[in-house]
């Protein structure tokens, strides 16, 4: 007897013994030995997977490359190149159907797929931080109970009005639109957290209350879950074996794999990669865990996703999985997720097309109805109306876990197919529309939530009065920013009429997590609430502390951590700035040899100080400590001899205030050096100026004489101070000046920006390396070329100034759209 299977054949037969005999003969259903060998590629499985493989990938990046000016999301992408391979368009043609989605290859897309699934759900909960988020959606808990209870309402009620499939069993017709119903109205933290960070809003006021409130919507899906499970069961007996399963495989997790998750973790030296045993084991323990959870009755989507909240988030292993996994998911497994919707959408077979514009219209009523529910409860949290507009067309977003509880009703017979295309369809459209309505509204992240009266007031170093709290946010990446920056807090002087209040934040790039974090250490209250474990923090925050102990005046420490994408870090810190009234923000260069990282983080940290130039809302001052020379001494009696260089403008007003401060401690000189444009037509030519700009010209002029004149009068108090004009006539002789200047400071500051006209920047073409951020002039003074590099820079910049075009001087504006943006009124 022979069958045939694959390419090969199987036969068995009795010998003359009577012994039953297989012979098993060129069975090669899976690899193929290739086209000069005489085998035809696709009639082998793994040929096929690789070619749908390379399909989805071609089409759905075409897809994202054309849609991109509209701000259509990746994930919409992948599903139009899933339904493109499917059925509605490629599928037509048998030829291409029967080649690239053969019988004999469906049950491997279909595993495929599943995996892709499961994968996604451990890596995207492994990123949760359910007990920061929870903590965080207590305050908010409305927005995440009422829009979604608004909407499902609405669907329900629609539903059971017009949705009266044929093709369903009528007695699973109502568990069908209450399914529906759950699947569509709501909001699920997977979603959120990816759309977020496509977005960059995920350290943003509107990101965080949007994930609290998928939070919360997730919570409900899994009491929906669990009772309708428990419903199933007939008898009271089956409803205990049951929960008796349930609670063997939570304890499984809790009791015997969340210790050794934790030992792993804890044996894991310090800076070093967990090893690849540990992260194959766990990979392979999420898959058992999916077959556990669907062998017991609670799916195979629930096991791995209880796997992944015991094991510890954040570095070393939470980290190490999502570096060394999310891209083989996300670009390799993942994609044949969207192949099997593609193929399972058939869009071309529908033929009641009234059925298929009411079920739209049903779901676009419905999440009309959580938007206007959002803006009304948005309301009584103090939220701007608009902002309770975006927030509603955020939750409203639809995703991947839509995909996969239609693609489980389907399974379940509780949706045909038609139904099942049509939900897939509404998904597309609504994700369509309400993404590129979140990113053109929320386009410049305002506040959300109105926290003060003080929160659109500009701050500013020469605003701060000199008998008050002087308030300075320190940002730092590693412990090797800490010295300069502690040295630099030193030299501001700090006394008992004007004491100094430091908000440390440590930096630390979003990795491993989905929910960013922006907290204020204190160990003995809070350490309980902060779920992953970055031991530089703590030796940050320690050293710190024993600076404010040992200071010579009143300096408080207030340690911060914030963890988020280096693209939206700057967000948080903003808010903390508007919410104390901090007038002074100060970051390292990304340069600096302390902070010792790689190319990429690098360049992250440069675009990151940009964002901080674009969007500060006070004074900013970048400090360059390339060598780590400031506060090499410990000592805090130490000398300080700091340098002024001083053009003209807003920006070098504020290093000149900062200088007075700094003049009045009595360990430190200040030098001001002022550079006198002498030739006229290297200052603007005054004719192509309006009336209020020579205004402002004379204002600034104004400014600048009052604030040298303040200066040279504190050489009559303590004597610490002494003032240069030098008479220069263009930009070579600025920097000729420059250059004759050179001299044994511990500290040079100057702004980043000047008012003295358009010099000559071709002239400067050679110094012009980082003049974007540091701009010409602070570039040049950070260099090799001013004594030889090895003088800490501090460059600054005055926020919420809206400076004309023509005024902007060449030294540190070659980019003009490096400006400040204007304070939002």
């Amino acid at each position: 007897m022979a069958a045939s299977r694959g390419t090969g054949t199987i036969s068995n037969s009795y010998d003359s013994n009577g012994e039953w005999q297989v012979c098993f003969e060129n069975d090669r259903n899976v690899g193929s030995y290739g086209i000069f060998t005489g085998d035809r590629p696709f009639e082998f499985v793994l040929p096929v997977t690789l070619c749908q493989l390379f399909s989805i990938i071609i089409i759905s990046r075409t897809m994202y490359f054309l849609l991109k000016p509209l701000r259509t999301p990746k994930f919409i992408c992948n599903v139009l190149g899933g339904i493109i391979l499917g059925p509605t368009f490629l599928g037509r043609n048998k030829t291409y159907w029967n080649a690239l989605f053969p019988p004999r290859q469906a049950e491997y897309l279909v595993l495929t797929s599943m995996i892709g699934a499961i994968y996604f759900i451990f890596l995207v909960t492994l990123k949760m931080d359910v007990i920061m988020t929870m903590k965080a959606a207590k305050s908010t808990w409305r927005l995440g109970v009422m829009p979604f209870l608004a909407s499902f309402g609405v669907i329900l009620s629609l539903l059971s009005l017009y949705y009266n499939p044929q093709k369903i069993a009528p007695a699973n017709i109502p568990v069908s639109r209450f399914s529906i119903s759950l699947v569509m109205s709501l909001s699920n933290f997977p979603v959120m957290s990816e759309a977020m960070i496509e977005l960059n809003l995920i350290a943003t006021e509107l990101g965080k209350i949007a994930l609290s409130s998928s939070m919360i919507n997730d919570q409900i899906l899994w009491i929906f879950q669990t009772i309708e499970r428990i419903a199933y069961e007939d008898g009271a007996e089956s409803k205990v074996k049951l929960f008796c399963k349930w609670a063997f495989f939570v304890s499984l997790n809790v009791v015997v794999l969340r210790p050794t998750m934790k030992f792993i973790a804890r044996t894991t030296p310090i800076g070093k990669p967990v090893k690849e045993v540990y992260i194959v084991l766990i990979l392979l323990i999420s898959l058992i865990m999916a077959g556990l959870g669907d062998l017991i009755g609670i799916t195979f989507l629930i096991g791995p996703l209880i796997f992944a909240l015991i094991i510890p988030g954040g570095p070393p292993l939470g980290t190490t999985l999502i570096e060394k996994c999310e891209f083989l998911v996300t670009e390799f497994l993942l994609p044949f997720f969207f192949v099997y919707i593609g193929i399972n959408t058939n869009l071309s077979a529908l033929r009641d097309w009234n059925l298929f514009l009411t079920l739209q219209g049903v779901f676009f009523i419905g999440d009309l109805a959580k938007l206007l529910t959002c803006v009304l409860v948005s309301l009584t949290y103090n939220i701007r109306p608009k902002h309770g507009t975006v927030l509603g067309l955020t939750l409203n977003i639809k995703g991947i876990i839509q995909l996969i509880g239609l693609a489980r009703l389907r399974k379940l017979k509780l949706l045909d197919d038609d139904t099942f295309s049509q939900l897939v369809c509404c998904v597309v459209i609504i994700t369509s529309i309400a993404t590129p309505l979140v990113n053109f509204l929320y386009k410049h992240r305002p506040r959300v939530l109105v926290t003060g009266i003080y929160e659109r007031q500009l701050r500013t170093l020469q605003s701060t009065p000199r008998n008050t709290e002087f308030r300075i946010i320190c940002c730092v990446h590693n412990e090797g920013n800490v010295r300069g920056i502690t040295a630099l807090i030193e030299s501001c002087s700090p006394m008992l009429e004007s004491p100094i209040c430091v908000y440390a934040i440590h930096l630390i790039e979003l990795i491993g997590k989905s929910s960013p974090i922006f907290l204020p250490l204190k160990y003995k209250q809070n350490k309980k609430f902060l779920s992953v474990n970055y031991p530089n923090t703590n030796s940050i925050m320690s050293a710190f502390g024993n600076y404010s102990n040992n200071s010579s005046g009143p300096v408080t420490i207030l340690p911060y951590v914030n963890m988020a994408p280096y693209k939206s870090m700057h967000d948080a810190i903003f808010n903390l700035a508007q919410d104390n009234m901090v007038p002074f923000i100060i970051i390292p260069f990304h340069e600096n040899d302390s902070i010792d990282l790689v190319g990429h983080v690098s360049a992250s940290i440069r675009k990151m100080n940009t964002r901080f130039q674009a969007q500060v809302p006070c004074t900013l001052g970048i400090l360059v400590d390339k060598y780590s020379r400031l506060g090499a001494c410990n000592n805090t009696n130490l000398f300080f001899n700091v340098g002024i260089f001083f053009i003209g403008g807003p920006d070098d007003r504020e290093a000149l205030t900062l200088g007075i401060r700094m003049s009045e401690r009595a360990n430190t000189r200040v030098s001001l050096f002022r550079f006198i444009i002498t030739n006229k037509k290297m200052c603007g030519n005054n004719l192509f100026l309006t009336k209020e700009e020579r205004e402002e010209e004379k204002l600034d002029f104004m400014l600048d004489e009052g604030l040298i004149d303040e200066f040279k009068s504190m050489k009559y108090g303590n004597g610490n101070v002494s003032c240069y004009e030098i008479m220069v006539e263009d930009a070579i002789e600025v920097l000729d000046a420059v250059h004759s200047l050179e001299g044994n400071y511990d500290l040079v500051m100057v702004g980043r920006r000047h008012n003295s006209g358009s010099l000559n920047g071709d002239e400067m073409a050679t110094f012009i390396e980082n003049a974007k951020i540091l701009g010409i002039l602070g570039d040049m003074l950070s260099s090799m070329e001013f004594c030889i590099g090895m003088i800490p820079v501090l460059v600054t910049q005055c926020g919420g100034m809206k400076l004309n075009d023509k005024k902007f001087d060449s030294i540190g504006s070659i980019n003009v759209s490096q400006k400040s943006l204007p304070i939002e009124k």
